[in-house]
């Protein structure tokens, strides 16, 4: 028997137990059904999603899914707006009015979704915040290359200040010439 063929068995239960796992069945579920034990269904489960992370193809189908979804939710967001546009046409009544906030708090949901989606998938906020390092990094070497080219006499006082900014007060500090 040749590696490949015990790799390709081995392959094909992890896609039972993958398969078997997406339709909602628990580890000792899957094991009897497949005639394996727990211990080795969950360390299938394991090997497919290490599997899946490691996979180029199967991460931008994940990145078309997710981008699907958020068009997807700006799409049904865009229709309670129309409704609310609609609303705000009609006679204000009670019905009126609890429709209209129905339809803001569906707004808020699909909205609260969306953004969770994002931030788990890691993507909201992560050029922004990559900007904002590099732009700090960028202004802390033009700080720390400044204050290293000051005089004798102006670098206590600079060290003084930077101090007081950080709430350390200090007893002054005596500069003296050679």
């Amino acid at each position: 028997m040749s590696i490949s063929v015990v790799e390709s068995d081995r392959f094909e239960l992890m896609e039972k137990v993958a398969e078997k796992t997406m339709k909602g069945l628990g580890p000792g579920i899957i094991a009897r059904e497949l005639n394996i034990t727990r211990v080795e269904v969950k360390n299938l489960q394991q090997d497919y999603r290490d599997a899946l992370a490691n996979d180029q193809e199967a991460r931008d189908m994940a990145r078309d899914y997710l981008n699907m979804m958020v068009k997807h939710y700006d799409g049904l967001i865009n229709k309670f707006y129309e409704l609310l546009d609609d609303m705000d046409t009609l006679d204000w009544n009670a019905a009126a009015a609890a429709q209209k906030a129905g339809a803001l708090k569906a707004i808020a949901e699909l909205d609260a979704k969306r953004v969770d989606a994002l931030q788990k998938a890691g993507l909201l906020d992560s050029a922004e915040l990559g900007d904002e390092i590099a732009k700090f990094e960028d202004e802390k070497a033009l700080v720390l290359s400044v204050l290293t080219d000051l005089c004798t006499v102006c670098a206590p006082k600079v060290a003084d200040r930077i101090n007081r900014l950080q709430g350390k007060i200090m007893d002054p500090i005596e500069v003296f010439d050679e």
